[in-house]
């Protein structure tokens, strides 16, 4: 097996279990006053002010994750940002250090640009409704068996080196494999915040926190995750801004 390979099989079991953890990062909250939400469908009306909050908190735990990645589909552009830390176990069972791998992601599924590393490797890329560039360091390049990226490669379709960092190109697919199956649950809002967490794992052993919008949408604001596989730290901003690709092109020689 390949390095790129075994990272690539790292991150996704580590993605699909859930074991990640992540320091929440604050964000700056919005200055104006959200218009208020219309109840969410399946809920006792009676029982929501629509003043409060988008009503999550009331939303059946199984129908949570759809509500969340409802909101990301309809979120538009996103920056993701931060680091996955892993864990591996020793002979003796022992965690030690992994890799660190740190995500500088901008985009949606089909039109991105990303940073993305791990100990001694990392991949520059840009996606863009149909074209592709990317540029690796030596080493991934090596270990892709593709000396070209070193240089930069620009195509027109996807390239394979896009695919080896997945999930962390694209958000909704990142949220999806942590969300979907988990134990999920909100508690009600109290005060003046503007933000609601969303528990993922059962009440006795909380995997993490999904930190979402409390008026609005619930979009993600940061992640944080905790298991034996690793820690990371991760957060959302600058959701459905406008983003321009062109810079990111001409950086990596593809204008």
């Amino acid at each position: 097996m390949s390095r790129a390979d075994g990272a690539r099989q790292t991150w996704r079991r580590g993605i699909r279990t859930a074991l990640l953890l992540a320091a929440p990062l604050l964000l700056a909250g919005c200055a104006a006053t959200p218009p208020l939400p219309t109840a969410p469908p399946g809920i006792d009306t009676e029982s929501f002010d629509g003043a409060s909050g988008n009503g999550l908190w009331l939303v059946p735990s199984n129908e949570l994750a759809d509500r969340v990645l409802d909101a990301v589909r309809g979120g538009g552009s996103v920056a993701v940002t931060g680091t996955v830390h892993e864990f591996v176990a020793s002979e003796d069972g022992e965690l030690l250090p992994g890799r660190t791998i740190t995500v500088d992601y901008a985009g949606r599924a089909g039109a991105f640009r990303a940073d993305l590393a791990a100990d001694g490797i990392s991949t520059s890329m840009l996606v863009d409704e149909g074209r592709t560039a990317v540029r690796s360091d030596a080493a991934f390049a090596a270990a892709s068996g593709r000396p070209e990226l070193v240089d930069g490669v620009c195509t027109v379709g996807t390239d394979p080196a896009v695919a080896q960092w997945a999930p962390f190109t694209d958000p909704e697919a990142l949220l999806e494999a942590i969300l979907s199956g988990a134990e999920l649950s909100v508690t009600a809002p109290s005060g003046d915040g503007e933000t609601l967490a969303v528990q993922i794992g059962a009440s006795d052993s909380r995997a993490g926190v999904l930190v979402v919008e409390r008026y609005g949408p619930p979009l993600p604001r940061t992640l944080t995750l905790a298991e034996t596989d690793g820690d990371a730290e991760l957060a959302f901003a600058d959701w459905g801004a406008e983003l321009e690709l062109d810079p990111a092109a001409a950086e990596l020689g593809c204008e």
